[in-house]
């Protein structure tokens, strides 16, 4: 099997593909989410937690006994016997007393010859042996459509007793039933709508292709659809390129919606700008958008031997963002993050008992200089990957987390992300990575009311200490390698002494 973590995708890269040219033919290309932590043994190295509400957590992370068990879940494919040689864990998640999900990267192969193939099947545990119910009512609310392609080999989904698992191959998925919709081709509702923004004549869809840009089982999906059509009487053909983002609950989706729909009625001609809703699709959760041109700010760190000046555009195109008058019903305010900064304060104690009185010290002074402000629009996740440059003008996406809060947390987590993320992920130089942050946080605070700047210390000790508890759950090694430079930071952050 290709190493996996070669195939990663971060960011939209065309072209991502998961399955060997040898595979039985299927419209969809995978790229999925990087490892994270769970629970036993370890996946990457991450500690296992106990959890008697999900006892078999151990089992289900452990990619030689999750072979086995897939070995004998194995359909013949085409008439022939396939076995299981490969499995790789390449996604893990586990909530504690919620729920554990996991996708498993298979390679299937022949029995007695050569052709060989990369299946993903995801695996789902709900808390307190809820797994087999939640699945029956999953499957009473929507149609399943069988599989196709070489997702036969398991079906749609299947249920593993020892372990209490809903399994399912992928593109099945019975919290996000359009991913597998979308990959056979257009529902009919999207299609008329897609070929009727052509204009005039007889448009037929020709090609459809389905790529998955990110996946996460039992959560939320974002496909690049290309749709290629022909006009009868003329014989022209077109080709569009759309986003899908797919929804667990009908709410976000809702919610998404309408958001994606005011922001890029409100963007025409600004600073920043969303892919234009072309569709909402109710009934499958679904959100469609139009392709976004420009280059990412990821590539663009990678890229320029100064790259200031796009951190610079960024500043410009967010001040813009957080003083316009979206309205964005989902709120995000001093209770929540107050929890969010608690819950990250427990993870590192509970990871490394040493550091309790420094992290008091931060928790303490970060939730007292929390204050309520009037809410300004938010992403919630900026991240160089989630950003494209063009001209002036600055397009986001991923709009998932976007809600009304505290403008500052959004200026707070970016700044963050190109003083350390970049510096790790994109190889930048440390000095090159911090001047380009700099630069980012001086134009922002240039154009956005001057009273604002005084709550950037404490937001990015808030933003620093969040980042010390994830780095902590995924190190079992003590001295936490990183968490200690971190709580520092936060410290000096909260001095004054950093920007």
């Amino acid at each position: 099997m290709r190493n996996f973590f070669e195939r990663l995708v971060w960011f939209l890269r065309p072209g991502a593909s998961s399955g060997a040219s040898s595979a039985p033919s299927s419209q969809a290309s995978l790229a999925v989410d990087p490892v994270r932590p769970v629970g036993g043994q370890s996946v990457g190295g991450n500690r296992v937690e106990e959890d008697p509400s999900l006892p078999h957590v151990e089992d289900a992370t452990d990619p030689e006994l999750m072979r086995a068990v897939f070995q004998r879940h194995l359909r013949p494919l085409e008439g022939k016997e396939y076995e299981v040689r490969e499995c790789e864990i390449s996604f893990a998640l586990h909530r504690r007393n919620v729920r554990f999900v996991a996708h498993y990267e298979l390679r299937l192969g022949e029995v007695g010859g050569e052709r060989e193939f990369d299946q993903l099947v995801t695996g789902v545990t709900y808390a307190g042996a809820r797994t087999r119910l939640v699945g029956q009512e999953l499957i009473q609310d929507q149609p399943i459509p069988p599989p196709t392609g070489p997702a036969q080999a398991f079906g749609s989904h299947f249920y593993v007793p020892e372990l209490d698992m809903l399994a399912q191959g992928f593109p099945h998925d019975l919290r996000l039933p359009a991913v597998a919709v979308l990959t056979e081709g257009p529902p009919p509702e999207l299609g008329e709508m897609l070929l009727a923004r052509l204009g005039p004549g007889n448009w037929d869809v020709e090609a459809w292709k389905a790529e998955t840009v990110r996946y996460r089982v039992d959560t939320r999906a974002t496909l690049r659809l290309t749709m290629r059509a022909r006009e009868a009487a003329t014989g022209r053909t077109e080709e569009r390129r759309y986003y899908a983002k797919v929804y667990r609950e009908r709410e976000r989706s809702e919610e998404a919606h309408r958001v994606a729909r005011q922001l890029w009625e409100t963007a025409t001609g600004d600073r920043f700008a969303v892919g234009r809703p072309v569709a909402y699709l109710g009934k499958l959760k679904t959100l469609v958008q139009e392709e976004l041109s420009g280059t990412s700010l990821d590539r663009v760190l990678r890229q320029e031997a100064d790259a200031t000046w796009a951190a610079r555009k960024v500043a410009r195109a967010l001040a813009a963002l957080h003083q316009s008058d979206v309205v964005v019903e989902r709120r995000r305010g001093v209770r929540e993050e107050t929890g969010l900064l608690k819950r990250a304060a427990e993870d590192l104690r509970s990871a490394h008992p040493r550091l309790v009185p420094e992290v008091e010290e931060i928790l303490d002074a970060a939730v007292a200089g929390l204050e309520e402000v009037p809410p300004s629009p938010t992403h919630g996740e900026l991240r160089p990957w989630h950003m494209l440059l063009e001209g002036d003008r600055l397009s986001l996406l991923d709009l998932d987390t976007f809600a009304a809060g505290d403008p500052v947390s959004d200026a707070a987590d970016l700044a963050f992300t190109l003083a350390r993320t970049a510096a790790g992920r994109l190889h930048l130089r440390g000095e090159r990575a911090r001047a380009v942050a700099r630069a980012f946080v001086g134009e922002y605070f240039d154009r956005v009311p001057e009273a604002w700047r005084a709550r950037f210390p404490v937001r990015y000790a808030g933003i620093v200490l969040k980042k010390a508890a994830v780095l902590a759950r995924q190190q079992a090694q003590d001295p936490p390698e990183g968490t200690e430079s971190l709580l520092q930071e936060a410290r000096d952050s909260l001095k004054g002494k950093i920007w």
